[in-house]
């Protein structure tokens, strides 16, 4: 199996409203039919009652340490979650944005993002692992109240490295909405840059990609990297994406506003 980074260089790399790679058709045809058609259910990733019936539009996860485990996933999830939680992909994510990882995250890692001990998340912890990894399974609920969106304009988790989305929509999916969303500072960074949404008089939207099956989106984390997902109507299906990343222990990630 290969990442969903092979043949991608950092010619690539979209410098607008910040650097991040969008890319469709990642995969080979017959592996994202394989991963498409055996992707866990909620019963697997969130609980295992049909009478429990989930909120409207609620994000569930499944990490990629369970999913290695899980004897009821084929193989074809293991080696998929496998591979994206490795060093060597790390290594691959480094090396595409090697001019764009901000300054302060390299000063946190030494000057430097490799030669580190690594780990992934919930098998292991930071006393074991100076930088763990995930690739885990994510869905939004089926929208049954109104219009929403699972989450508005943000900024990822100050310790995060990377954001990678790898887009599994359903061929059946026929829902409006649900489109990731990148956008820009009106007025520069304010200084509570991780509230669970940002203000909207302070970002505006910058560009809209299509959520659509067998897509891949990456950016590294960043003052500038703020992103939401877009409006979902009611629909009766769930949003499939497969959530990648890496994390370290301390929050890196200052607003320059907080830290005058």
């Amino acid at each position: 199996m290969q990442s969903v980074l092979s043949g991608i260089t950092p010619n690539d790399i979209r410098l607008a409203p910040f650097p991040h790679v969008f890319v469709r058709d990642v995969l080979d045809d017959e592996t994202h039919r394989a991963l498409s058609a055996s992707f866990p259910p909620f019963s697997m990733i969130g609980w295992d009652n049909p009478k429990a019936k989930p909120g409207s539009n609620r994000r569930y996860q499944l990490s990629a340490w369970p999913i290695q485990n899980h004897p009821d996933l084929p193989d074809v999830w293991k080696e998929f979650v496998t591979l994206h939680s490795s060093p060597a992909f790390f290594a691959e994510v480094v090396a595409l944005f090697r001019d764009h990882w901000p300054a302060a995250l390299k000063a946190t890692l030494g000057g430097d993002l490799l030669g580190h001990s690594m780990g992934m998340l919930m098998r292991d912890q930071f006393d074991r692992a100076r930088i763990l990894q995930d690739a885990r399974v994510e869905i939004n609920t089926p929208v049954t109240a109104g219009p929403s969106s699972s989450r508005g304009p943000h900024l990822d988790t100050p310790n995060r490295l990377f954001t990678c989305l790898y887009y599994m929509r359903h061929p059946d999916d026929d829902a409006v909405g649900g489109d990731l969303e990148l956008f820009r500072w009106k007025d520069g960074p304010i200084s509570n840059i991780h509230c669970y949404a940002l203000p909207e008089d302070a970002v505006e939207v910058v560009s809209v990609i299509p959520y659509r099956a067998n897509q891949m989106v990456i950016f590294p984390q960043g003052i500038d990297a703020i992103h939401g997902v877009g409006i979902r109507h009611p629909t009766p299906h769930t949003r499939r994406y497969v959530f990648i990343s890496a994390e370290i222990e301390e929050n890196w990630l200052v607003s320059p506003a907080a830290a005058a």
